[in-house]
């Protein structure tokens, strides 16, 4: 079964809808270590209850622009080299990481503000 990750940091104005979508094992992966990695406590916290849960769908906003940083920051930092350990001989795994790395740079890199988000709701014009 695949998952959501929608990298989509509160106080960022993105270009696009930037969403992760791995297998859900490797989102638990994923989310394991940044709460390993991660300074702020409380953010590890919830990461673990996270995975511990079996959820599916994490977004960015569901944190403060600080922590969402945070997690980015591991994410830009410690994931690539997780990602050869893990998969040492599977290009293909260390590449689907590897999309949720640049994503996370293009948040990173993106100008202060607040992103539209699209609205799904039926019948809702934008």
């Amino acid at each position: 079964m695949s998952a959501d990750f929608i990298v989509d940091p509160p106080g960022k104005r993105l270009p696009d809808f930037l969403d992760w979508m791995p297998p859900r094992g490797l989102l638990r992966m994923v989310l394991e270590l940044v709460a390993e990695e991660i300074d702020d406590e409380a953010v590890a916290a919830s990461l673990r209850e996270f995975v511990a849960g079996g959820y599916a769908f994490f977004a960015l906003s569901n944190y403060s622009a600080t922590q969402a940083a945070a997690i980015m920051k591991v994410i830009r930092e410690k994931l690539p080299a997780a990602a050869w350990e893990w998969f040492p001989d599977s290009e293909s795994a260390r590449g689907v990481v590897e999309e949720l790395v640049e994503m996370v740079e293009e948040a990173e890199a993106a100008p202060p503000g607040v992103t539209k988000r699209p609205d799904f709701r039926r019948g809702a014009s934008g």
